[in-house]
């Protein structure tokens, strides 16, 4: 019996090293797992350093979405952009223009802020506008302040409490500019676009609150001559598109004269390209009007086309970015493209799915933080060669087929037909000849 005892404490003491072994290397091997997941489907885009080769000036504005920014807040996507185009000079200090409502000289409606970057021999030249719309819907958060306060943080847990802040800071934006400030955040936006085809660097008026003014004939010709790039996140690709739309319109409604045709006939021949990171239009769009003109991109984007010379842009080229682990973020289906964009813009949508945030992995359980997931794009190295580089060269770019999966897509009415005496159209004849053979029969 001692013997028996002496056997089973033994086994119980190897059970329980065992355990606490596999304890201590489940804590070990805690930590970041890596996900690699990039799937880009839509259609062919140029990146921002094909602008730089034009030999212009490339013009690139940021548009911030939910949450309070602060400006700098593109500091690190400028950098990790700066540097995937060899862009190693940059202006001492950047240059500020507060902006006001033009309905109302004296409302703020945000910062703009304006960052020079060279290379060494000045070859390439690029302006970074940083739109800062925050200070609009501040005022509004305070009445959840207390949410996040001491008196109540203390008995939440980290993780939760930290979900909280998130949250209370990042929900009431989506709330407040569909619900009431959307003209306010609208104009931030257009004035912004305004400063930017309006100014170069020696002409910002720096630390000064000023209305940018300019006809419409002058912002169709602002936009069709000068070489820009929009990169927007998560609100801010509503805030954008709700401009332009906005554009779209009062050209309609504009008196036809001969100058504004020869403006708006170099708009049409124009091509934009939209960077939307952790992009939101699908849920910004649940119970909002539909566009003046749309389900008609066939009528208005196709040389045959019966409206094809009411276009605005020739295309807008929508790249849209979301982390399957970002629960604020989604893709753009073609059929909302088609619904819920104006087709006048004739929009060319291309979705790109891709991991911007790690699992985190303890005791077999794996959580990615949705917080990672939808702030992080701008620390992604895919993230970045996508836009720097674009897919016009992906089969002869060697960085980018080992990073991603391209599948391209293109209209109905461009996919190339089988030839008449291809071996899958004869056999195609061939079917329809042995059934008419057994109808003939029966």
């Amino acid at each position: 019996m001692l013997k028996i005892c002496t056997v089973f404490l033994l086994l119980l003491t190897v059970s329980c090293a065992n355990f606490e072994r596999r304890l201590a290397d489940d804590l070990v091997k805690s930590g970041q797992i890596k996900l690699n997941r990039c799937e880009v489907e839509g259609f062919d885009y140029s990146g921002i350093d094909s602008y730089l080769t034009k030999g212009k000036l490339l013009k690139v504005l940021m548009i911030h979405g939910i949450g309070t920014h602060h400006p700098g807040y593109s500091r690190l996507i400028q950098q990790n952009l700066a540097d995937s185009l060899g862009l190693k000079v940059i202006s001492r200090q950047p240059k500020n223009i507060s902006l006001l409502d033009p309905s109302d000289n004296h409302a703020p409606i945000g910062n703009l802020r304006i960052t020079f970057w060279q290379n060494h021999d000045r070859s390439k030249n690029m302006l970074f506008y940083e739109l800062t719309w925050s200070e609009i819907t501040a005022p509004y958060k305070k009445i959840l302040s207390f949410d996040t306060s001491e008196q109540y943080s203390e008995f939440r847990v980290p993780f939760n409490n930290s979900m909280k802040v998130f949250l209370d800071n990042a929900l009431p934006d989506p709330l407040i500019y569909i619900a009431d400030k959307h003209d306010l955040i609208v104009n931030s936006g257009k004035q912004a676009i305004c400063w930017m085809i309006n100014t170069n660097w020696d002409d910002i008026p720096n630390n000064q609150a000023k209305v940018c003014n300019m006809s419409l004939e002058q912002e169709i010709n602002g936009l069709a001559d000068e070489n820009v790039i929009f990169i927007t996140h998560s609100l801010g690709s509503k805030i954008l598109m709700d401009a332009i739309t906005q554009i779209a319109d009062n050209i309609a409604l504009h008196e036809n004269t001969a100058s504004f045709r020869q403006a708006v006939s170099k708009l049409q021949n124009k091509e934009i390209t939209i960077f939307m990171l952790a992009n939101q239009l699908p849920i910004l769009h649940l119970d909002q009007p539909l566009p003046r003109v749309h389900n008609q991109i066939s009528a208005y984007c196709h040389p045959q086309g019966a409206h094809y010379r009411q276009r605005v842009f020739k295309h807008v080229n929508i790249v849209a970015f979301s982390d399957p682990n970002d629960i604020l973020s989604y893709a753009i289906p073609q059929n909302f493209a088609d619904k819920y964009i104006d087709s006048r813009m004739c929009p060319l949508v291309t979705n790109v799915s891709v991991n911007v945030a790690p699992e985190i992995s303890a005791f077999g359980i794996g959580v990615v933080s949705p917080v990672e997931a939808h702030v992080n794009y701008d620390r992604n190295p895919k993230v970045i060669n996508l836009i720097t580089r674009g897919t016009a060269n992906f089969r002869e770019d060697k960085v980018l087929e080992q990073q991603c999966r391209f599948i391209q897509m293109k209209n109905d009415k461009t996919m190339t037909r089988l030839p008449h005496g291809s071996r899958m159209g004869r056999r195609r004849r061939g079917k329809r000849a042995n059934s008419r053979q057994h109808q003939r029969r029966d």
